[in-house]
């Protein structure tokens, strides 16, 4: 059944208008607004960021998962190193892709596995009382 629907929906690098792209003023506004935030930091030559792409981020269920949930998805794209972007990685304490990182309505942000998986958008959606 998953395949099916992973059919359904184009698969095309940044289809989807479900993304906006990530800005630290875009992450600061959204999260004062009480808002709950997930960052796909991401780059084009990285395998594992495309995989994790095609098979979770991008598709029918984590669309409507995020959705659900009211999660706004930023999508930090480091293929040609953005210096802003590279700052944010440090800041998480990182310096490679990919990185996934949420930030609960009012709460630290949490990094997940550089492995995705559908379960891992579904507790992220689920977890009410990080909305209080």
């Amino acid at each position: 059944a998953l395949v099916a629907k992973r059919a359904a929906k184009p698969a095309a690098a940044g289809a989807s208008t479900d993304w906006e792209p990530y800005s630290a003023n875009r992450l600061e506004a959204v999260r004062k607004e009480g808002r709950p935030v997930f960052i796909d930091f991401t780059a084009a030559w990285c395998i594992t960021c495309q995989v994790n792409k095609a098979a979770v981020l991008e598709t029918e269920e984590a669309d409507a998962l995020f959705e659900g949930a009211g999660i706004l998805r930023l999508r930090a794209d480091w293929t040609r190193q953005d210096p802003g972007i590279t700052a944010a990685l440090a800041g998480l304490g990182r310096n490679s892709v990919p990185v996934y990182a949420y930030y609960p309505a009012a709460a630290e942000p949490r990094l997940l596995p550089q492995i995705l998986t559908l379960d891992m958008i579904r507790e992220l959606a689920t977890h009410k009382e990080e909305r209080q």
